[in-house]
């Protein structure tokens, strides 16, 4: 309870506990950040479908969407920034990271979440309104199992500035633990979504093994947020795809 406290605590807005934002989470709080992950998506998409019957689809769709980063304390929207900025520059290393690090955010960043931005909203306007709260509570959840499975085979990616929590591996039972629970929620969607599951956490491990060629042979906490962000969209976007054949 105090591992998973914390990670609210650091990954989220919620005023809980006495753990500073300042202070680098360990190992064994990185590991609960796919509970805060359902956590967030169920507020974002319970207040969604509220927001649905009271004041129609645009207004949940917003709510859903807006609540996501909001509560999340815009911190993996930040990395996916950051990583756009620097993944994506034709330069150095050492000028990679001093990019990532850059508070100011420049034209890729802006760009690539517009694009990212755009893709997340059309995928929930396109979800029926009653499955908003296990739909964002899962892919939220799930994006955040899939990009910290890179964790348990990549290193860090700046030895020189390397956190305890990136030298330890996230404890591998916390991980399937979390990720055991993503079934049932995957049910209340639909029979097939449990499939979801073990394809977006293959699919972020080969993002993983891409991106790290251009980081010296790791990722970086940006790069673990830019996955996530990547996730959750995808798996919005793959089980729009799915209802809508089946």
């Amino acid at each position: 309870m105090r591992a998973f406290v914390a990670a609210l605590a650091y990954f989220s807005i919620a005023p809980v506990g006495r753990f500073a934002k300042g202070q680098p989470p360990d190992a064994v709080v990185i590991a609960y950040l796919p509970f805060v992950g359902v956590l967030i998506g169920g507020i974002s998409g319970g207040l969604g479908l509220w927001s649905m019957l009271a004041f129609g689809h645009v207004v949940a769709v917003a709510l859903a969407f807006g609540l996501s980063i909001v509560l999340s304390g815009a911190l993996h929207v930040d990395g996916f920034m950051d990583s756009c900025d620097g993944l994506f520059a034709a330069v150095p290393l050492e000028r990679r990271f001093a990019i990532m690090k850059d508070p100011t955010h420049g034209t890729f960043a802006v760009a690539y979440f517009a694009v990212a931005a755009s893709l997340w909203l059309a995928a929930l306007w396109a979800l029926p309104a009653t499955l908003l709260p296990q739909c964002v509570a899962f892919a939220a959840g799930l994006a955040r199992v899939a990009a910290l499975a890179n964790a348990l085979v990549l290193p860090y990616a700046c030895p020189a500035t390397i956190a305890k929590a990136f030298v330890e591996r996230p404890p591998i039972g916390v991980l399937a633990t979390a990720t055991a629970l993503l079934v049932p929620l995957a049910f209340t969607i639909a029979p097939w979504a449990p499939l979801v599951v073990p394809c977006a956490i293959a699919a972020s491990l080969g993002a993983g093994q891409l991106l790290k060629r251009n980081l010296g042979g790791g990722l970086t906490g940006d790069v673990y947020g830019f996955l996530i962000v990547c996730g959750e969209i995808a798996t919005l976007l793959g089980i729009v795809a799915v209802l809508r054949f089946t």
